[in-house]
């Protein structure tokens, strides 16, 4: 019974090989690249959780705090993530206006570095208010990641052994 089906299979892909080949790529296994999925995020997160404590920010409850000391925690981390951040990234505005400039946006526009709102009626060109002026990434630097850490850990838990 194998055999029959194995010479049956073999000329049905000899006749459809697109068809065979998917149906063999629903059986192979995931490639190296396909297993690793990208965690460039995960890991900026860790270096801004590291110099900053910014998940540990993010994450405190903030209900029983003045606002003078919210407002003293928030200055020493928008130093230090200001900082990284030039280091790490480097943003720079999509347009150099100020907030609340009229801004030309050209036919062909790039929609993927400008956003149309409002009451958007016909084709650009478009003339407006610059609400925001965007961020672009200027330069991309994330390091590496060293040595092995599980991918969903951002920053390990401290312990102090005495």
């Amino acid at each position: 019974m194998r055999l029959v089906l194995a010479i049956k299979s073999f000329f049905k892909a000899l006749k459809e090989p697109l068809q065979a080949k998917q149906f063999l790529d629903g059986f192979s296994s995931p490639t190296k690249s396909e297993k690793r999925s990208d965690t460039s995020h995960l890991r900026l997160l860790s270096i801004f959780q590291q110099s900053a404590r910014l998940v540990d920010f993010f994450k405190e409850d903030l209900k029983g705090c003045s606002d003078a000391q919210v407002g003293a925690a928030v200055r020493k981390i928008h130093t230090d993530c200001s900082k990284l951040l030039e280091e790490l990234v480097t943003v720079r505005p999509v347009f150099e206006e100020e907030e609340g400039a009229r801004v030309e946006i050209p036919a062909g526009y790039d929609v993927s570095s400008i956003k149309v709102v409002g009451k958007v009626k016909g084709e650009p060109p478009y003339s407006g208010k610059l609400v925001h002026k965007g961020w672009r990434a200027h330069k991309r630097s994330l390091p590496k990641q060293v040595g092995k850490q599980a991918v969903e850990v951002i920053y390990p838990a401290e312990v102090e052994i005495r």
